[in-house]
């Protein structure tokens, strides 16, 4: 096999396996309460990304800000429903339109053993081709979270399916997790990790897997939350990155 060829295969075999730019974020098993509404922003910087457009068409991420606003509404006092509205400000200075997506989180009524928690999201997606080669897309994310004393932890086991592309109908198992210590009780820090395997039925080798660590602070205010991280890929995951994620909601 010719070098070219084999660095084609690669860079193809990496955007399969990359995660959304767009939505950097652990879930965690709550919903917002009937009737309730609320809104996300969410920014991130790729400081050190790819920087050639890829075989399939994408745009490279280097030195690219994302920007998605997210707002929901609690629906039936155990579900939330949410949209997503994407977009991107390159570093020439133009501006994309990058997609959009709907979801619907529903939770499980009562925490087991009275301290976890349980939730599934599902989404629909469309994005141009120049930030997702499959354009149409689906998640299934279910969730997994606990609190006990000071420490918190989530688990996203999540799916991913391409609904057109090379990749179409095989779910890429693309994990989330996150460990954080409450410094306060709205204040706290730790850990957030991503991951894209690659396709459930065919996982990509280690070297083609995509990696993210991230530290990260929360703060839990009355009317906002905050997220602030700092990331560095792995593997085929992208160099350097940072995060926000500003949420506002009524009082209680």
């Amino acid at each position: 096999m010719t070098r070219p060829l084999l660095t084609c295969l690669l860079l193809t075999a990496t955007a399969a396996a990359a995660q959304d730019r767009f939505e950097i974020q652990v879930y965690d098993s709550e919903v917002a309460k009937q009737g309730e509404p609320g809104l996300e922003l969410h920014l991130n910087y790729v400081a050190k990304g790819t920087e050639t457009v890829s075989p399939d068409g994408e745009l490279p991420s280097r030195h690219v800000l994302h920007l998605t606003l997210e707002p929901h509404l609690g629906v039936f006092g155990w579900g939330e429903l949410g949209g997503y509205l994407q977009g991107a400000l390159r570093p020439d200075g133009s501006f994309d339109y990058a997609g959009a997506k709907l979801r619907f989180k529903a939770k499980w009524p009562e925490k087991l053993l009275g301290a976890v928690g349980l939730a599934l999201n599902v989404e629909l997606s469309r994005v141009p081709a120049a930030y997702e080669q499959n354009r149409w897309g689906s998640e299934l994310r279910p969730i997994i979270d606990a609190r006990l004393g000071v420490l918190y932890a989530s688990i996203n086991p999540i799916l991913s399916t391409d609904l057109a592309g090379p990749q179409a109908g095989h779910p890429q198992f693309e994990p989330a997790a996150k460990l954080s210590l409450f410094a306060l009780p709205a204040l706290s820090f730790g850990a957030e990790y991503y991951a894209g395997l690659g396709p459930v039925d065919s996982p990509l080798p280690v070297v083609q897997q995509d990696h993210h660590l991230f530290g990260v602070l929360d703060f839990a205010g009355a009317t906002f939350d905050l997220n602030l991280g700092v990331g560095r890929g792995f593997g085929a995951g992208e160099g350097w990155v940072a995060k926000a994620i500003l949420g506002v909601h009524p009082h209680d």
